[in-house]
């Protein structure tokens, strides 16, 4: 009688154990996955920063740059032509532009 006793607490103990160790595992997963995407925003909002940075600046060196020709009409006569500028940013994650005259 004495030896079913501890066999069943022994088995409840190792029951307890397999329990424990696999909510543990499930916390430290989520941690460590929870820590890699606040790295990866870290980085993201440094990118766009940055990017912001060099618009008020007007530091377009990292950016590609193509001209485009606007025609505006005034009035169904009047037709006045604007040359612009497009500075284009893109990588896997950001695209951005702005147009200058």
């Amino acid at each position: 009688m004495i030896k079913l006793q501890n066999l069943v607490k022994n088995s409840f103990t190792l029951l307890e154990t397999i329990i424990s160790i696999s909510l543990l595992i499930i916390v430290i997963s989520g941690f460590k996955n929870s820590s890699y995407y606040d790295n990866k925003n870290s980085l993201l909002f440094q990118k766009l920063n940055d990017l912001e940075n060099k618009f008020i600046t007007k530091d377009y060196s990292t950016f590609t740059k193509t001209t485009h020709d606007l025609i505006i009409i005034l009035n169904s006569n009047e037709n006045t032509n604007i040359s612009v500028k497009k500075y284009t940013f893109e990588n896997d994650v950001i695209k951005i532009y702005t147009y200058e005259k």
